[in-house]
């Protein structure tokens, strides 16, 4: 190879190489205030200063508890009627639709009219989502979501809660069952399927359904 050729092949450019020079970069001189931190350290205490004495905008819990309202999803419960009896028939639909497969039902006969009833009811507060889709699919009114939400346990164990725990009275849950029926217009004749004026219905394959024929 002439020594003509071999400059050349030096002098090319690289094949890869990048396009753009390295920009420079300004390196930003620190003032005398900014080095001393004086300034920004008073604008400091003053904001500190400025929120010590105004209202809290924060709840200090667990001192101070949340103000509970009936559309609150808490941890399901079942509703226990007024001799002691679960309100609950076993039908399963509520396990069927739970999503994370929480629920778990056994179900039994017994001597009531309603001939069935759950032997075994376990509900995993771990998996729990609070979704509510267990109360909104129980023909019975058997299982709401409560306002309590507070889930406390030391083991796994303490976290599966079973008929025992539950079971609460009926008069306990009136304001949820109440609401629970205006959201879903249960046991109202008169209603319309097609959501009214503001209404709170959540299916969305009921809209602009006539109201619905009673056969019997």
């Amino acid at each position: 190879m002439s020594a003509e050729s071999s400059a050349m092949t030096t002098a090319a450019p690289q094949r890869f190489a990048a396009a753009v020079a390295s920009p420079k970069v300004l390196q930003h001189t620190l003032t005398l205030n900014e080095r001393l931190f004086f300034w920004p350290f008073l604008k400091a205490l003053a904001f500190t200063f400025s929120r010590m004495f105004k209202k809290d905008i924060t709840r200090r819990y667990p001192e101070q508890k949340m103000d509970v309202k009936p559309s609150l999803h808490g941890v399901p419960v079942l509703v226990m009627n007024d001799d002691g009896s679960p309100r609950c028939v076993a039908c399963g639909l509520c396990e069927f639709v739970c999503p994370p497969r929480a629920i778990d039902i056994t179900p039994g006969e017994t001597d009531r009219p309603i001939e069935r009833e759950p032997k075994e009811f376990v509900i995993d507060m771990l998996r729990c989502i609070e979704c509510s889709y267990c109360e909104e699919v129980c023909p019975e009114e058997a299982i709401v979501m409560s306002t309590d939400y507070e889930v406390v346990g030391r083991r796994r164990e303490d976290f599966v809660w079973n008929l025992t725990k539950l079971l609460k009275p009926i008069d306990q849950l009136k304001v949820r069952l109440d609401w629970v029926r205006r959201t879903y217009r249960r046991w109202d004749v008169a209603a319309e399927i097609a959501p009214p004026i503001g209404g709170v219905y959540r299916d969305p394959r009921w809209a602009e359904k006539p109201k619905p024929v009673e056969r019997h």
